[in-house]
């Protein structure tokens, strides 16, 4: 068994976990300096290197470091792109970030005591969703819920007056109609809105 901790050049550590849960990578977030990192307690080399690989591919272009101990020994690595570029040394590593990282390592400190810890299996994937969601994009699904509310109610309209027209009545035909309109023209602009959002 190891202890792995994932440094990412994420700021912020609801960012991290967001991405976390939503990569169905299980650990516990910690604030590390300007950065956030996963600490995975109780793995084996081959899940961290999995979990540094995944990471690195949400990372995009900014590359994460692994570090694996593994009874006396650690390990660490860049990667970026889903691959591991290069191997780097621990005490370098180490020398250049705050000391909490190595004590995460060690074991001295607890990754749930570390301050601004978050536990992935805390964040539901709703809120994860929600979490990676830009002000621009959460504006979009605000105005394309409106219209698919807008169309569910207008398909309800035009059942109901196709329904009673085929009774006969003329003025259901004309609820009919117009609800024909309103749906169509909803259903147009969720297209219209979903559209626009995509190229955000």
């Amino acid at each position: 068994m190891s202890t792995t901790v994932v440094v990412t050049p994420f700021g912020l550590t609801q960012q991290l976990a967001a991405a976390c849960v939503l990569s169905n990578i299980e650990g516990t977030i910690v604030p590390i300096g300007e950065f956030s990192g996963i600490v995975l307690n109780d793995t084996d080399v081959a899940t961290g290197n999995e979990a540094a690989a995944a990471i690195s591919k949400l990372a995009g272009k900014h590359e994460v470091l692994l570090l694996v101990r593994s009874e006396e020994q650690i390990d660490a690595g860049h990667y970026r792109h889903g691959t591991r570029e290069s191997d780097v040394p621990a005490g370098l590593a180490l020398k250049n970030l705050p000391d909490v990282l190595e004590q995460l390592l060690l074991e001295t400190v607890s990754a749930e005591d570390v301050e601004g810890s978050i536990r992935t299996d805390s964040m539901t994937k709703l809120q994860a969703s929600a979490a990676t969601m830009t002000p621009g994009r959460a504006a979009v699904a605000r105005t394309a819920l409106l219209w698919i509310i807008a169309a569910v109610l207008a398909g309800l309209v035009t059942a109901f007056g196709i329904a009673l027209g085929l009774g006969g009545n003329t003025l259901a035909w004309v609820v009919a109609g117009f609800g024909v309109i309103v749906l169509g023209f909803s259903l147009w602009r969720i297209w219209s809105v979903l559209s626009k959002g995509a190229k955000r």
